[in-house]
């Protein structure tokens, strides 16, 4: 994993424990790392982050520290193997993403604390997270597909209520 020299971001106290924090302030569309989508491994943890469907990559200290944020500052783009800023991020403002845009079902599954009006409550994957509130967010291609799986899925039920 390559991040930009580290001089946009450094490991800091947050809320909730350690996290990353802008050392200054960060543009819409910056890369702050780049990582290779290609590496996996099918074990999901809470310290990985999927990148495909079975797909998995070991955090590195960089996404280790990125915590949760139901309104998020990044976006972790699996298939082009980027983590960049999707709005101007403040100096000193703690960086984070939107786990759902990752992650189908969690492997450690928890409260949301960010205290944000749009607060979804509990995080466990988008399998967990209403269309409605995930529509709003961006979501990697696998959990695109995934969600239609799951929403074709449900549609063939209703066959079964129809008779």
């Amino acid at each position: 994993m390559k991040g930009r020299g580290n001089t946009l971001y450094e490991k800091s106290l947050g809320a909730l424990g350690s996290c990353l924090r802008a050392t200054k302030k960060i543009l819409p569309g910056t890369i702050l790392l780049t990582f290779d989508p290609t590496c996996t491994i099918r074990e999901q943890t809470y310290q990985t982050v999927q990148v495909g469907i079975n797909q998995h990559i070991l955090a590195d200290s960089f996404f280790s520290l990125l915590n949760h944020s139901c309104d998020p500052n990044l976006i972790i783009d699996t298939k082009k193997g980027a983590v960049y800023a999707l709005k101007n991020i403040d100096s000193r403002e703690e960086l984070n993403f939107f786990y759902p845009s990752t992650e189908w079902d969690m492997s450690s599954p928890f409260v949301c604390n960010c205290n944000k009006p749009e607060c979804i409550s509990y995080i466990g994957g988008a399998w967990w997270t209403p269309v409605n509130i995930l529509a709003s967010h961006y979501l990697n291609d696998h959990i695109v597909y995934l969600i239609k799986e799951k929403i074709d899925n449900a549609s063939k039920l209703d066959r079964f209520r129809r008779r």
